[in-house]
């Protein structure tokens, strides 16, 4: 977590993931990949964020989408969601002694 260059930011609301490039301002609400940083801070597009990328010797890869947003929960990782305890199946699982009776 680190604050966001996006506002005026006085507490840590910015997360990033390195491995997968991507990042989300929990503040503003604004998260993309590195290049949309880029873009967002500088004010340019999408030729220009990799062209200050280069100019800095980032790697650039094959990331980077411009304009692309980011599906799912942050970080694109769609988590399933457990079901209640009332709707679980019975059966299987851990029985306690007091009911092994």
């Amino acid at each position: 977590m680190t604050t966001c260059p996006l506002h005026e930011d006085n507490t840590p609301s910015m997360s990033f993931n390195t491995d997968k490039g991507l990042w989300k301002c929990h503040s503003c609400g604004k998260g993309g990949d590195s290049f949309t940083l880029i873009m967002e801070k500088e004010g340019t597009d999408f030729v220009g964020a990799r062209a200050l990328a280069a100019s800095l010797a980032f790697a650039t890869r094959d990331a980077g989408g411009g304009g692309e947003r980011v599906s799912g929960s942050s970080y694109a990782g769609r988590r399933a969601v457990s079901p209640r305890p009332g709707n679980r199946p019975r059966g299987g699982g851990y029985t306690p002694a007091w009911r092994r009776r």
